[in-house]
């Protein structure tokens, strides 16, 4: 039985929303229970504490900034189940005042 043929990678993400089922798949994924503890207890895991602090300023910052990224791409996940429209949300600026009757 031949492979099915996965996407080459990198895939652009304007792609990704073009795809609804994966959308939706995604969702029901990050809305387990057993993912959402997963992802909380290696973000507390992974999260800084007093006695990984270290007196140099640089290690601190190489440290933190890994974290944020850990916890960002978790939180792009999220952002992935979002479906976008086609149309920007726009305001029409001036549709709150009316004309008066003549």
């Amino acid at each position: 039985m031949p492979e099915p043929e996965s996407p080459s990678l990198p895939i652009p993400l304007r792609h990704w929303f073009t795809n609804v089922a994966h959308i939706e798949n995604l969702r029901k994924i990050l809305d387990d229970e057993a993912f959402q503890t997963a992802v909380a207890t290696l973000k507390e895991v992974a999260g800084p504490t007093h006695g990984a602090v270290s007196s140099d300023p640089s290690e601190n910052s190489h440290r933190h900034a890994w974290y944020a990224g850990y916890r960002d791409a978790f939180n792009d996940l999220h952002k992935m189940t979002v479906v976008k429209s086609d149309r920007p949300n726009q305001q029409i600026e001036w549709n709150h005042i009316q004309t008066p009757p003549q």
